[in-house]
């Protein structure tokens, strides 16, 4: 497969849609960094190990018998940055041969430099497609406050409750499945725990999924910035998906 080089983040996130909307299947798996993810607060995990399995299953018959012909994706903001990592807050509306919007979504991009060209590692999705109540936002707010605080004193048990299975950790050029407590537990273990947390905030929210963005001050004097997919798992929010970078 033919590689692509794409100079900024956001040339690779309107890219995204072009492929997409032209239905070119390379072009599109193209655009992503690998191993790349698509995590939705629905409950459900997209893995693809390379660019060639991404495009092997890309289709789009599903939603042509929507009346879908192509997507847009909004003008994204970027959330976080570093050298080789950038959190994009955007999202997409579809539309129909009508040119009338048919279906609109909020959506967290992480995009990682590899090789010098930018690609979206992950997708952190919203997916319930309906603006979130102002109490569903700060619960949601409340989950990662507490996770952090729990964090900070060092109680790791409290800190693993805040997840839900299967839990995706994303770096640059790597992907992090955690199937259970298990797991996540001795990862936690090895990392540099928050010393003093200094914002935490909603950056995109919806009824059953909110991304929360958050920064803090971790042992070393490091700074830390993350955002988190807070998805709702019956009468609980739970942390799903989990970004995090030092800038």
């Amino acid at each position: 497969m033919t590689a692509t080089t794409l100079a900024t983040p956001e040339e690779a996130y309107f890219e995204f849609f072009r492929a997409d909307s032209a239905k070119e299947a390379e072009a599109w798996a193209a655009v992503m960094s690998y191993p790349h993810v698509r995590v939705s607060a629905a409950g459900r995990v997209d893995y693809y190990a390379t660019a060639e399995d991404y495009a092997s299953r890309a289709s789009w018959e599903a939603r042509e018998a929507t009346g879908w012909v192509r997507s847009r994706g909004i003008e994204p903001v970027r959330l976080q940055e570093s050298a080789d990592k950038v959190h994009l807050a955007g999202g997409w509306t579809r539309f129909n041969a009508d040119d009338e919007p048919i279906l609109r979504n909020r959506v967290t991009y992480i995009l990682t430099r590899i090789d010098g060209s930018w690609g979206i590692q992950a997708r952190f999705g919203t997916d319930s497609f309906a603006q979130a109540e102002e109490s569903d936002v700060s619960g949601a707010v409340g989950v990662v406050e507490r996770h952090l605080q729990d964090f900070v004193k060092g109680d790791l048990d409290s800190v693993v409750g805040a997840f839900g299975f299967p839990l995706v950790d994303v770096g640059v050029g790597r992907v992090l499945r955690h199937a259970d407590a298990a797991g996540v537990r001795s990862a936690l273990a090895a990392a540099p725990s928050p010393r003093v947390i200094e914002e935490v905030g909603a950056a995109q929210t919806r009824r059953d999924g909110v991304v929360v963005a958050a920064r803090w001050l971790a042992e070393g004097e490091m700074r830390t910035s993350a955002v988190f997919l807070v998805a709702r798992q019956g009468d609980r929010w739970r942390i799903v998906g989990f970004s995090g970078m030092r800038a």
